[in-house]
């Protein structure tokens, strides 16, 4: 899929919605910025660390929004401790205690077939491989718990309603751009008649 057609597909003809948009990563980073040197004091390493962080209200004071600073220690956290998390298979992020909406596909040759992973991307830079399947909200699995949709236009973007709680996710096969993991997030909410 391309970034055309996730623009496309989010904002329609509206030019100020595709700037906005296109320039989201560019925005956070900027707000992120000085957080590249905030240190998270963590008291302890359990699941989410974000809960655990002692210094956290210094950050809310210098983000001034308390949800802000949550996501830029998330990030800070998902950088220092990426490793230590390495074999995570839970439904939520270790990091920042959120259920992923965002799923990438990647496809592997193996000596003889195809393989594929699923890897949950969360919005604070944490990945971790997720099993097929399985709603990460309330945990049901197998395929018939699953309502799948497609949007025209979007090649390889598969998105999920889960028939027990609701909760939709999407799947994108491929490696895309921040701008497209940001739009594919947004249209998680719509396509599935949310």
């Amino acid at each position: 899929m391309s970034r055309e057609a996730v623009l496309e597909a989010v904002c329609g003809g509206e030019a100020e919605c595709r700037e906005e948009l296109a320039n989201a990563p560019r925005e956070v980073e900027s707000f992120l910025g000085p957080f590249s040197t905030f240190v998270p004091i963590v008291g302890e390493l359990k699941p989410p660390l974000i809960e655990r962080v002692e210094n956290l209200a210094s950050a809310e004071a210098l983000a001034g929004d308390r949800e802000l600073a949550r996501l830029a220690v998330s990030r800070r956290l998902a950088e220092l401790y990426r490793d230590k998390f390495g074999e995570w298979e839970g439904d939520f992020c270790p990091i920042c205690g959120r259920t992923p909406v965002l799923f990438l596909v990647r496809r592997q040759q193996g000596p003889l077939f195809e393989t594929a992973s699923k890897t949950a991307k969360c919005v604070c830079g944490f990945s971790w491989r997720y099993r097929w399947w399985r709603c990460p909200n309330c945990g049901a699995e197998g395929r018939e718990n699953f309502e799948v949709f497609l949007r025209e236009g979007l090649e390889g973007v598969f998105f999920y309603r889960c028939s027990k709680c609701g909760y939709v996710h999407v799947e994108a096969y491929g490696e895309p751009d921040e701008v497209v993991q940001y739009g594919l997030r947004i249209l998680a909410r719509y396509v599935a008649g949310d």
